[in-house]
């Protein structure tokens, strides 16, 4: 199989961040990029059968864009919490209750088209690309985990999705204290589904978007099997008070599934 857009591949990284127009005029189809902020509280304990009664106040940045050699998902949040997910491990019982935290948290994914690095087209049946997958995880505070995925990507042709994505990974552990026992290392399995569905109430726009993760357990990192969700049901407010829908604001409500055992 003939690599045709390898040495574009490699020279790609300081090209991105070069600042060149020229090369994203070339290269960049589409991009993303938006703000949004949330409030939860009563949160149901992971391992328990009672109500936290705690807050949380999440503030995400998120940048999606499209390439002509693939994709990039990027998200930042800035979590201030009062709940036991911002805070030490279930094991060492080092909560401190009444204690406001804060945390940061990000996810670096970008894939690779394998018809664009082939100049093959790899499409067949409801599959539109196949993407060599990557994603970088990060976090400072709270859960604090730094971890390297890597895997096969599947772009599929879904009547009336905006796009439904699949990435499965093989994920490398390097620091994960939250559901660890201890800081630990090994390697599990993770599938990601993300997908979004616009739909319209009258002359009112919504759309349904989110993203799924199930995470197999890990003997070696002393992990057990999570799934994690994040959901939001989008508004277009800015159309409803606005006739110019290039000043569209969404207003969201989002159902976030934090990470349970198994």
């Amino acid at each position: 199989m003939k690599l045709k857009h390898l040495p574009h591949c490699l020279a790609l990284s300081a090209g991105l961040f070069s600042g060149q127009q020229a090369l994203a005029g070339d290269l960049l189809y589409w991009q993303d990029n938006s703000l949004s902020y949330l409030y939860g509280e009563n949160f149901q304990r992971m391992n328990f059968n009672g109500e936290e009664q705690r807050t949380q106040t999440t503030f995400t940045f998120e940048h999606a864009s499209g390439w002509a050699w693939g994709d990039i998902f990027y998200f930042l949040d800035y979590i201030r919490a009062d709940n036991q997910q911002s805070r030490g491990s279930f094991d060492n019982v080092t909560f401190r209750q009444h204690d406001k935290n804060s945390f940061n948290y990000m996810e670096f994914s970008p894939r690779v088209s394998l018809s664009w690095l082939t100049g093959q087209k790899l499409a067949a049946g409801p599959i539109k690309d196949v993407f060599a997958a990557f994603t970088y995880e990060k976090g400072e505070g709270g859960p604090g985990p730094e971890n390297y995925l890597y895997g096969v990507g599947l772009d599929w042709e879904a009547p009336g999705f905006t796009y439904f994505k699949t990435n499965l990974y093989q994920v490398k552990i390097n620091n994960h204290t939250f559901f660890a026992d201890s800081d630990s290392n090994g390697y599990v399995t993770q599938l990601t589904v993300s997908a979004a569905y616009p739909f319209s109430l009258g002359d009112q726009d919504f759309v349904v978007d989110g993203f799924l993760d199930w995470r197999s357990p890990s003997r070696d990192a002393g992990t057990q099997t999570s799934v994690g969700s994040s959901i939001q049901v989008k508004w277009d407010a800015g159309k409803a008070c606005s006739a110019r829908s290039a000043s569209s604001t969404w207003a969201s409500r989002s159902t976030c599934g934090a990470p349970s055992t198994a």
